[in-house]
């Protein structure tokens, strides 16, 4: 397919301020790509796939990380109906992951793009996107019966690490006991259920549970089955209670 490239010279702000001009323009009541009617005039989506993310090279350590949502133009489509917007595909130079840029009513914002659900959350939370908040609700459904499966509430973080081939890991391993043995306050401690991803009967609740979460094939990796978002990579202590409150408080 043909990539549209956008420049990088000014960094996200010119994209930020070209979709702020989009907005301006005013619109219609309902909007037609593709044969498709979206009910969702004055609203612009543009997902950003990172330009080092194209033909990087898997044999690169770190080279393709992120690199694993690429989508083309029929996909993009697909998409757009699923979540209720039509979202446009750009090559970018100005994101290092995967983003979604959402501009609506006067106001822009630069989202996680690295899964449907994560386009969703965005469309839903920042511009009310009924499809997408409808999208976003029924997963959080799925995921909340699934896991109680496993004896797994809502407000459980559930701590991705591995035993093998992760030396990171050591560090956030223990961060991840740390957290659970402090309290959210005096009537609630922390809770967190530990999976390694070399353990093949710990790693299932991954698998049939969290495939909203983008890269549950990473660790470290904290995830909230509350609100759908997940800390990948090294992080402090602080860091992971800070999106334990989060967590809690989204239930």
């Amino acid at each position: 397919m043909d990539y549209k490239v956008l420049a990088g010279v000014f960094g996200v702000l010119c994209i930020v301020l070209a979709a702020y001009a989009l907005v301006g323009g005013g619109g219609v009541k309902t909007v037609v790509v593709n044969s498709t009617i979206y009910p969702v005039a004055g609203l612009n989506v543009i997902y950003l796939y990172p330009l080092r993310c194209v033909d990087c090279d898997l044999t690169v350590p770190g080279s393709c990380d992120y690199c694993t949502s690429y989508y083309d133009d029929r996909l993009m489509d697909l998409i757009s109906q699923e979540v209720g917007a039509p979202v446009e595909f750009f090559v970018s130079d100005t994101v290092n992951k995967p983003s979604v840029l959402v501009a609506s009513d006067g106001r822009v914002t630069l989202g996680d793009a690295r899964t449907r659900y994560n386009i969703a959350s965005t469309l839903c939370s920042f511009a009310g996107v009924q499809k997408s908040c409808e999208f976003v609700s029924s997963e959080l459904g799925r995921i909340s019966e699934c896991i109680s499966k496993y004896g797994v509430s809502d407000t459980t973080l559930i701590y991705h690490t591995s035993s093998t081939n992760c030396p990171v890991c050591k560090q956030t391993d223990g961060y991840a006991d740390d957290l659970a043995k402090l309290e959210y306050n005096d009537t609630l401690k922390y809770s967190v259920k530990v999976v390694d991803h070399a353990d093949k009967t710990q790693s299932k609740i991954l698998t049939e549970c969290m495939s909203s979460f983008d890269n549950i094939d990473y660790a470290p990796q904290l995830l909230c089955p509350a609100n759908g978002f997940d800390l990948t990579g090294e992080f402090t202590l602080s860091q992971a209670r800070e999106f334990a409150d989060k967590c809690i408080e989204s239930a």
